[in-house]
């Protein structure tokens, strides 16, 4: 790999402390203190966060040394999702932020995240001027002990971030003589574990928690987002009105209906426009209506979402499903809300995917109506979808796209899908392999699709 290009937006990752080591992230910190000095007329100032999985510890102390011996001054903020360092960074006076969390990785997996001083996602040209210092042959010479950089550990961060979020809220309703919503929650053991109670609190939900007691090991192991029949059998077991489920980092979320029915990211942004929509109904004429503008969405984003939206006139600006597209399309056209079916959601007034954020604001629907959460999901009638993923020899990479049986092959899935559905085939960036996605209403149907394509891309790209 070119060291030119090892940043990039969507970040590093790799297994903490082999792949992504202690001596690489003294390099990341040096290299970024330098790069951002240049345009400072003060030492640069780096936020820092990190989720609770063991080995960020070790390799957030490597990055402050880096930064300090580049002249930099490491803000620590301790364990906090990386949208709360994003949304502190934004607020603040910060020079830029780094993260260092796995989302709904085992612990022993890591991605390293820049972030520019708006707190979106650091741009290209940015991180490669940061990369051209990473050699130790293009380094520039080390500060000394007497302008050396710092290191702030933040203490107060988590209340910085609860404050922001809290003044980003709805208006408190008044909840006297309301039976409060029964809320569970499962924190995946990782980043949201002491941030989200207290915030949930504030608006008058009972709060009933799991799986948040981390201790470096157990961050996403059979809980959260990636194990949600633990959320599901929770909000049955213990009678609560809705579960949110979080990944470790608090970038995503999804949720169970009282009755144990998974929720995605797509209801529940569909629960939101709905929302806001209803809003805007009451404003006078000639005041602006943002959901005019439309709402940023990616190609994979339930057929369901979509019908929803053109039957309620809201126009769907569609884009690659990550961050950086997503926000980079709302800012571009001032849209309010994103989000995709993984449960990560945008708001303009957040820059990044805050899942906090989206569950205080799904509960404030449900206070504000009274309705249950299942009610509020029915604005969406949402299809079926399969998505497999099939392993690939690394010489097969992109070249499979012109194998003529493959090409032939899904070419007559999709005649005979037709209008009923549609087929996704795209090659995943981070490994080897080819990610299946097929949509329909007949799930029957669309699952022999998937596998039947999943089976010829497999037995072709066996062949030498």
């Amino acid at each position: 790999m070119r060291m030119a290009r090892i940043l990039r937006p969507e970040g590093l990752s790799g297994e903490a402390i082999t792949e992504i080591t202690c001596e690489l992230m003294l390099r990341i910190g040096r290299a970024t203190a330098q790069a951002l000095g240049k345009g400072c007329a003060h030492a640069p100032v780096i936020y820092i966060s990190h989720d609770p999985r063991r080995a960020a510890d070790a390799l957030e102390a490597a990055l402050c040394a880096g930064i300090c011996a580049g002249g930099g001054i490491a803000h620590c903020l301790g364990v906090l999702p990386t949208a709360g360092m994003a949304l502190l960074l934004s607020a603040e006076d910060g020079d830029a932020g780094i993260s260092l969390a796995g989302g709904d990785k085992p612990f022993e997996q890591i991605c390293v995240r820049f972030f520019a001083k708006t707190g979106f996602p650091m741009p290209a040209e940015q991180l490669d001027s940061i990369s051209a210092l990473l050699p130790a042959s293009a380094a520039l010479p080390l500060k000394s002990q007497n302008d050396c950089g710092i290191i702030a550990r933040q203490a107060d961060a988590v209340n910085r971030y609860l404050r922001l979020l809290n003044t980003r809220l709805s208006t408190p309703m008044d909840l006297r003589g309301k039976k409060p919503v029964r809320i569970a929650l499962d924190c995946a053991n990782g980043a949201v574990s002491a941030v989200a109670e207290p915030l949930l609190r504030q608006l008058g939900a009972e709060v009933l928690m799991l799986h948040y007691t981390p201790d470096g090991l157990n961050i996403n192991h059979g809980c959260g987002v990636k194990s949600t029949d633990q959320i599901i059998s929770f909000v049955r077991d213990y009678g609560c009105d809705a579960g949110f489920a979080f990944d470790g980092d608090g970038m995503r979320c999804l949720a169970a209906d009282e009755s144990g029915e998974l929720l995605d990211g797509d209801r529940l942004l569909a629960i939101l426009c709905q929302e806001r929509l209803d809003q805007q109904a009451n404003l006078p004429e000639l005041l602006p209506r943002d959901m005019q503008r439309g709402v940023a969405a990616t190609f994979v984003t339930n057929l369901g979402f979509l019908r929803f939206a053109k039957a309620r006139g809201i126009p769907v600006q569609t884009t690659q499903p990550a961050p950086q597209f997503v926000l980079e399309k709302m800012h571009d056209l001032g849209l309010p809300l994103g989000g995709d079916g993984s449960g990560c959601l945008y708001f303009a007034d957040s820059p990044a995917p805050d899942a906090l954020m989206t569950v205080a604001r799904v509960i404030q629907v449900m206070q504000r109506t009274g309705k249950k959460l299942s009610e509020l999901a029915a604005v969406m009638e949402h299809d079926p979808q399969v998505a497999l993923s099939v392993r690939i020899p690394h010489y097969w990479r992109e070249i499979w796209k012109n194998d003529p049986d493959i090409a032939r092959f899904i070419a007559a899935c999709e005649q005979e899908l037709g209008t009923d559905g549609r087929i996704l085939v795209r090659e995943r960036k981070e490994d080897a392999a080819i990610r299946v996605m097929v949509e329909g209403r007949d799930f029957r149907r669309i699952n022999n699709y998937a596998f039947a394509i999943a089976e010829v891309i497999q037995s072709r790209t066996k062949k030498q």
